[in-house]
């Protein structure tokens, strides 16, 4: 089994769900990503299949001994060793938080994926580009192959520090390389060029442009790994991945929840939108950068909705409502996403759903019961 591990601030769940697709294609991959939507099930694939209830349940008996034990280290055993008892050939692995401590960790991975780097979770990983990269970049191994984003300098910087201490090969997107030729809200075709490895007319079902960044990394690291461009493409048309920039029925669902993914959906909101009226209902956790998050919100939202989705770290309503100019407070997340399909209704416009996990699988749930 060849583990291919990935960390960084944003993107990781879509880089690793585009490899591993990839992967797929010709032989056996597992997949562990977080969060989950809906159900744990969802953190664990193989060639795209979630595991079973029972083998989950078998698998967590033995592995989550301890009730005082969070979930996430349980689940990542499990996962090794579901991988490992079915003889998977690859196993894409992303880490929760941070990388150099992160339970995830402990793989002996020939390939590391470190994907872009930005403020966030700033009490555990530090308070600076330099100090989160550090923390980062501790899932690199001695002599393997390491694949970047594009970084801002102080990431990079100790992107490369770390590699040529420690003797490996990097290897950074290079953007110039790529052309998109289509982008609008249901998919984004583009030609991706490297080395040898020519990719003509690549289709992405989504409506976010940053995921062909993130497909081209993917595309990078599986050619390293020895994948022809034709699978490369195909795999690639063929990855759905939720509530990142999905759009459908006048409905934008993002897991954006931090400044920098906030700022790419505004992007995305901004370029494919400039004339509609945009509803947005958000809910956010206690520990973000709540400042800057609204910020960017107020800037792409004429409606802003404030919730709360969840109770136990979701910043309460009235307080997130206290950084907007002008906004509408709603702390139960059933009465805000009606109150925000009226307004969006009524306006014609486009409604955006951001800022927590727990959120979008509230309203992704909901949406489901609607159809």
């Amino acid at each position: 089994m060849e583990y291919i591990q990935l960390a960084g601030t944003n993107g990781k769940g879509s880089t690793a769900q585009y490899l591993a697709t990839i992967l797929s294609q010709s032989g056996t991959c597992g997949l562990f990503t977080s969060p989950h939507i809906f159900s744990p099930l969802e953190r664990f694939r193989i060639n795209g299949t979630m595991i079973s209830q029972p083998l989950y349940d078998r698998y967590m008996r033995e592995e989550k001994t301890d009730p005082a034990e969070h979930y996430f280290g349980p689940w990542v055993r499990t996962a090794l060793r579901w991988f490992a008892d079915e003889a998977v050939d690859y196993a894409v692995i992303e880490t929760g938080l941070g990388g150099r401590i992160d339970q995830t960790n402990v793989v002996d991975s020939g390939m590391q994926i470190i994907t872009p780097i930005s403020l966030d979770h700033t009490q555990v990983l530090g308070d600076t580009i330099r100090k989160i990269a550090r923390e980062k970049c501790g899932i690199i191994k001695y002599g393997s192959n390491v694949v970047s984003h594009s970084q801002p300098k102080d990431a990079l910087d100790v992107i490369k520090q770390t590699c040529e201490r420690l003797s490996c090969t990097l290897t950074v997107l290079d953007e110039a390389a790529i052309r998109l030729k289509h982008s609008d809200a249901q998919q984004q075709v583009f030609d991706f060029t490297f080395g040898d490895l020519l990719i003509r007319d690549a289709v992405l079902h989504t409506a976010a442009a940053i995921q062909v960044q993130n497909a081209c990394v993917a595309a990078t690291a599986a050619y390293l790994l020895g994948m022809p461009a034709d699978l490369i493409t195909q795999a690639l048309a063929e990855t759905y991945i939720p509530a990142r920039e999905e759009y459908t029925n006048g409905m934008m669902i993002d897991a954006a929840h931090n400044a920098a993914a906030m700022t790419e959906l505004s992007k995305t909101v901004k370029k494919l939108f400039p004339k509609k009226h945009i509803t947005v209902l958000t809910a956010i956790m206690e520990d973000k950068d709540i400042r800057a998050i609204a910020d960017i919100i107020a800037d792409f939202g004429d409606t802003v909705i404030c919730t709360r989705a969840d109770r136990d770290r979701g910043l309460d309503s009235m307080e997130y409502v206290k950084y907007f100019d002008n906004a509408t407070a709603m702390d139960n997340p059933a009465y805000a996403f009606e109150y925000a399909h009226e307004i969006n209704d009524k306006k014609n416009g486009i409604l955006v759903v951001c800022g927590s996990f727990y959120l979008l699988s509230y309203v992704l749930d909901k949406s489901r019961e609607n159809l």
